[in-house]
C-alpha cells in the first residue's frame, strides 16, 4: 500500500505581515501531482491545516477545494487531523458528510478511536487519526484526572485506539506531538505549559509507521518508519536554506515500512 505523509501547512499565514496565500496554493498543488504520479493509496495530513482556529474564508477554500480535488480526480483514501493550531471543532464540523470509506478527518479527540480501515492484496491496514487534544479536554473525554501532560494525554489515545484495530491487521498512526530528542524550529507554538510537552518515541510500539505533525524540519523520530514529513514551506528565518519535503512509502504484506523516500517541495519564492 502506498502512503503519502504531509503536514504543518498552516494555510491562512502570513510572514512578516506578508501573504503566503500563492504560496500554499503553489505547493498544494505539488502534493496533488505527487498522488497522482506516485499512485499514492493513502493521503495522511498530520495536523495544523490551518494557521488559526479561525481561519480565513481564502484559507477554508484553499483547504477544501484540496479535498474535492483529490476526492473526485484520484481513488486515494484521505486522512486529516486536528493539530495546535486548528479548531478540532471546526475542523471535524463536516465530518459526517464525508465518504467514511475513504476520507477520516479527527477534529476533537474521542473515547473511541475508530480508525480508517483500508485494504490491498495483503489484508487489512487500519489507519488510527489522534488529533491533538489539551489537558483538560482529554480529562473530559477519558473520565480521569490522572492526565496531566501532553504524553499522558497521547497515551490515553494510543490506549484507545489499539483497542480498536481489528486483529491481524497492518497500523498506521497518525499524531500530533513533539517526540524527545527531536529538532524543533522557531516557528512552533508549545504545547503545554507548565508541564514537559515532549512525549517518547516508545508510545508507538507496534505501529507500522507514525506519521507525525507538529515539528516543521522533516525528520525521524528514533525509528526511520516514525517520522516528521515536516511543513511544506519555511515559516521562520531560522530555516532559510531547508528543503522542505513530503514523504512517500509502502507498507508491505508483514507490516514493514519499504521504499521510503522524501519528495522535495520546489518553493514559489
Amino acid at each position: 500500500m502506498r502512503v503519502l505523509h504531509t503536514a504543518d501547512w498552516h494555510l491562512g499565514k502570513t510572514l512578516r505581515g506578508v501573504s503566503l496565500h500563492d504560496d500554499h496554493a503553489h505547493v498544494l498543488d505539488q502534493v496533488f501531482r505527487t498522488v497522482v504520479d506516485e499512485a499514492i493509496e493513502v493521503l495522511l495530513i498530520a495536523g495544523d491545516v490551518y494557521d488559526k482556529v479561525s481561519p480565513s474564508e481564502a484559507a477554508m477554500k484553499l483547504y477544501s477545494d484540496f479535498l474535492e480535488r483529490v476526492h473526485d480526480e484520484t481513488d486515494a483514501a484521505i486522512v486529516v487531523i486536528a493539530g495546535n493550531h486548528d479548531s478540532g471543532q471546526r475542523l471535524g464540523t463536516a465530518s459526517k458528510l464525508f465518504d467514511r470509506r475513504r476520507i477520516l478527518v479527527r477534529g476533537p479527540i474521542e473515547r473511541e478511536e475508530m480508525p480508517l480501515i483500508v485494504g490491498d492484496d495483503y489484508g487489512k491496514v487500519a489507519i488510527s487519526a489522534l488529533p491533538y487534544g489539551e489537558i483538560y479536554a482529554a480529562r473530559r473525554v477519558f473520565e480521569t484526572e490522572d492526565i496531566r501532560s501532553p504524553e499522558e494525554v497521547l497515551r490515553a489515545q494510543i490506549r484507545a485506539a489499539r483497542a480498536q484495530v481489528p486483529e491481524g491487521a497492518r497500523w498506521i498512526v497518525v499524531a500530533h506531538a513533539f517526540v524527545t530528542n527531536c529538532q524543533p524550529t522557531e516557528s512552533e507554538r508549545r504545547l503545554s505549559v507548565g508541564a514537559v510537552e515532549t512525549v517518547s518515541a516508545d508510545l508507538f510500539e507496534g505501529a507500522s509507521y507514525v506519521a507525525l505533525g507538529h515539528l516543521h524540519r522533516p525528520q525521524t523520530a528514533g525509528a526511520n518508519s516514525i517520522r516528521y514529513s515536516g511543513s511544506p514551506l519555511a515559516f521562520g528565518f531560522d530555516e532559510a536554506g531547508t528543503t522542505k519535503s513530503m514523504t512517500v512509502f509502502d507498507i508491505d504484506g508483514s507490516g514493514e515500512v519499504v521504499d521510503l523516500k522524501t519528495v522535495d517541495f520546489e518553493p514559489l519564492r
